[in-house]
């Protein structure tokens, strides 16, 4: 039983670690038919006539290393470190916010653009969005803006 237990947590942990790695790489490829309907699949389309979206990697925290002599910085130093860190943290935050932003215009203009919108699940099964889903995805795209989009430009 002690066995069994053991060999479970360090399944999850595995599960748990590499699935940050998986997610980050997968590619997404966009491409219409001849019927003008859009496609989007994990899977590369057979010929030349497809766009390669990309994912964009979740934030990950970072271990912050301990000084390794007994020196400890000033308080000034400490700020002036904090606020260093501060200012890139803000400054990679807004290059993901602008990533986010254009992905969800580029959402609602396909979605606003073309009646037959198709997708694949999970599964591989490629299917039509009912008007009831591409009116809940139009809503989550255009909620999307107003979060990520800079309220300036």
């Amino acid at each position: 039983m002690n066995i069994r237990h053991s060999a479970s947590i360090a399944l999850w942990s595995a599960v748990i670690f590499s699935s940050n790695v998986i997610a980050k790489d997968i590619a997404i490829y966009r491409w219409i038919d001849e019927n003008n309907v859009v496609h989007f699949s994990q899977h590369q389309p057979q010929g030349d006539n497809y766009s390669q979206l990309t994912t964009v990697a979740s934030y990950q925290a970072k271990e912050k290393e301990l000084p390794k002599n007994n020196d400890t910085p000033s308080v000034d130093e400490q700020l002036s470190q904090f606020e260093k860190e501060r200012a890139d943290v803000l400054a990679k935050n807004k290059v993901i916010a602008e990533k986010n932003c254009q992905a969800a215009q580029l959402n609602v203009k396909t979605l606003n653009s073309f009646d037959n919108v198709m997708f694949t699940d999970p599964d591989g099964k490629s299917r039509t969005l009912s008007s009831k889903e591409k009116k809940a995805q139009l809503a989550l795209s255009k909620k999307h803006i107003s979060i990520y989009c800079d309220k300036e430009s």
